[in-house]
């Protein structure tokens, strides 16, 4: 398989087909991440249920945010948003065949999600990290500015079609819908490679360094 190789003077058609893939699977992450919530209201209304599915989705990311700049400053981004990305799908076409077996149940939904959410922690700041490498430095701001948009769209946008979608599919359908825009987001990492930073080789001595410095970072902000 080749992979083509970033220009600097060709820097838009490669980011944004990259990117244009991280926009549908974010929205089929949202869309589905409601349509759990939703399937276990309907089904149990206990909020002890609610509340252990939101802390499945919420943990990974809690536990592992302070480690995982550190490391995709080490890895290779294209290949973590691509394991992450997978993950995801992997994980939500098993829930998808449990729901059309008839075979799904709570704690399947809270293995799920956890994994989920592993994957996603993974997936946006590594996004995110390498949109300096791929993007003009004039451009920063804006395309800063759009994947906050991207953001507030995806949050209103994919509930809605999650809802929308559960009164006209089976829960499977409505997660099959994820496992696609996942497909869709890999394939463009699958042919275009992503600039790697220059000091990678350094950054790899300094991870406890790294770490120690994010966390007096933190703690030296002003509440």
């Amino acid at each position: 398989m080749r992979v083509r190789a970033w220009s600097s003077e060709a820097w838009k058609p490669l980011f944004f087909t990259i990117w244009g893939g991280q926009v549908f699977s974010l929205l089929g992450s949202r869309l589905v991440q409601f349509a759990l919530v939703w399937w276990l209201t309907k089904t149990t209304g206990s909020g002890t249920v609610l509340a252990t599915a939101t802390m499945a989705a919420v943990i990974p990311g809690v536990a592992l945010g302070p480690f995982i700049g550190p490391l995709i400053d080490r890895w290779d981004r294209r290949y973590v948003m691509i394991i992450a990305d997978t993950l995801i799908a992997l994980s939500t076409a098993c829930l998808a065949v449990l729901f059309a077996l008839g075979l799904a149940e709570i704690w399947h939904i809270y293995v799920i999600m956890f994994a989920r959410s592993v994957g996603g922690a993974f997936h946006w700041p590594s996004m995110q990290a390498s949109t300096t490498l791929m993007v003009p430095k004039q451009h920063y701001s804006r395309i800063a500015g759009l994947n906050q948009s991207l953001q507030g769209v995806a949050n209103i946008v994919g509930p809605l079609l999650g809802a929308l979608l559960l009164e006209f599919l089976p829960m499977q359908g409505v997660l099959a819908i994820d496992v696609l825009t996942a497909a869709i987001a890999v394939t463009p990492l699958l042919f275009i490679a992503i600039p790697r930073p220059r000091a990678i080789g350094q950054v790899r001595a300094s991870f406890l360094r790294d770490l120690r410095e994010g966390f007096r970072f933190v703690a030296s902000c002003p509440a």
